[in-house]
């Protein structure tokens, strides 16, 4: 008998333990039966009849039901985040909703089978480095961006143009990078348009062939998390009205994807030096939440790139994701006996975080010591990312608050991706 009541007491306990994390959880969460009524009122006002949204066990407003087409389902997306913010709305997958867009994209890809012709073995290592292109896009000022005369626009951003030049100077120089200018396109501010961006990829994937070098660096405004969770980057003539309009008119993760798929270079440096912050989007009507600090949207807010972002980008299920290796400390300063290869994305930030301007630096902070560690370690890009990863976060702390991160982060397809953007001496 003691044993059975001593077993019901422990049951009771861990029962007492569960009810309580749980209602716990449901706690931090502020989302509640308001929002989710305001939402699904906007649905009806908006056209959309047959989704809905409800609150999931994480307590973030999910969707739910049935919709169109992917314009309705970002719509959707769009209308529960201006209501309770980014952090609490759940990335939708495809298993949870029916779209028909899903379909014809399945067809696409059957289509494309037919017609492509098998690509060099992935596993295969490429010979010496033959050419060397880039592409490098700073955008600062916006054609939907905050002015004197239109004071309801995208923040303006100060360095990103500096960062351009900065990092197009480095690969010029034929003490440094060694790259033909007519090698790099250049764009910036009113150059850089959706369009422009897509035929410079179009464009490099048209010369570089599997010996060659790629290196693409791009600098502006992160669009708030997507969907899927992805941050696209955003072009001179992004559209931020309608709210949805932003992933629909911005650099796409789709258009990141098709580039690298479809690019027969195995050397691929891609640089990314962008983010989402709420900070960027204060200004423009009904984009941010009403009471928005209440629910954990503050001006400060940041989204960065994403682990699941970068392998959906990078197409591969066996990325290297490290730590500081053990040999960095050891080739500091040496140069490279062997060209590394593979494609590796480097975001200035991690998932959650802010990418940061210095007006100390007059730069961001990342690019300037990224570009720093490469003159340092004579190109070496793994070397120079490991140099700049703490100095960054230091840096942030000290300038922005001791409460602030700042993680660059370093995502690749191989083991082998320390490439050099600078020639053999």
């Amino acid at each position: 008998m003691c044993k059975t009541k001593t077993l019901l007491s422990i049951l009771f306990i861990l029962l007492l333990i569960f009810v309580v994390q749980t209602s716990g959880d449901s706690r931090q969460s502020p989302v509640d039966d308001n929002h989710v009524f305001q939402v699904n009122r906007l649905f009806r006002e908006n056209g959309i009849y047959d989704g809905f949204v409800a609150i999931d066990r994480f307590g973030r407003l999910e969707l739910k039901g049935a919709y169109n087409d992917e314009q309705e389902v970002d719509k959707a997306f769009s209308l529960a985040q201006t209501v309770v913010g980014i952090k609490w709305v759940s990335p939708v997958t495809p298993e949870n909703i029916k779209v028909k867009e899903w379909e014809r994209r399945i067809g696409r890809l059957f289509e494309r089978a037919k017609v492509l012709k098998p690509s060099a073995r992935e596993d295969v290592p490429p010979g010496p480095v033959k050419n060397k292109y880039a592409l490098i896009v700073g955008i600062g000022k916006f054609k939907h961006g905050k002015t004197a005369a239109n004071p309801r626009g995208i923040e303006p951003l100060q360095f990103t143009v500096r960062d351009a030049i900065s990092f197009n100077q480095f690969l010029v120089n034929p003490n440094l990078g060694g790259f033909k200018q007519e090698n790099i396109i250049f764009l910036t501010d009113h150059n850089a348009t959706r369009d422009n961006i897509a035929n410079a990829f179009e464009k490099i994937k048209a010369l570089a062939t599997e010996d060659d070098l790629v290196v693409v660096y791009l600098s502006s405004h992160g669009t708030p998390p997507d969907k899927y969770g992805g941050v696209f980057i955003v072009a001179y003539d992004t559209e931020v009205i309608p709210r949805e309009r932003v992933w629909h008119t911005a650099v796409s993760e789709a258009m990141l994807r098709d580039f690298i798929e479809g690019l027969q270079a195995k050397r691929l440096v891609m640089i990314l030096d962008t983010c989402y912050s709420n900070g960027a989007y204060r200004s423009v009507p009904g984009f941010l939440p009403p009471g928005g600090k209440s629910l954990g949207a503050a001006d400060d807010e940041g989204y960065g790139i994403s682990t699941d972002y970068g392998k959906r980008l990078l197409g591969s299920k066996d990325i290297v994701i490290e730590d500081v290796p053990a040999t960095y400390q050891k080739s500091q300063g040496k140069a490279l006996e062997t060209d590394g290869w593979g494609k590796v994305l480097i975001s200035a930030s991690g998932a959650g975080e802010q990418s940061w301007e210095s007006d100390k630096l007059n730069q961001s902070i990342f690019t300037y010591y990224f570009l720093d560690g490469l003159k340092r370690h004579n190109g070496s890009v793994k070397n120079a990312f490991y140099y700049a990863k703490p100095l960054v976060a230091q840096r942030v702390k000290q300038e922005k608050g001791k409460d602030i991160e700042q993680n660059p982060q370093v995502m690749a397809t191989n083991r082998q991706w320390d490439m050099r953007l600078m020639p053999k001496k």
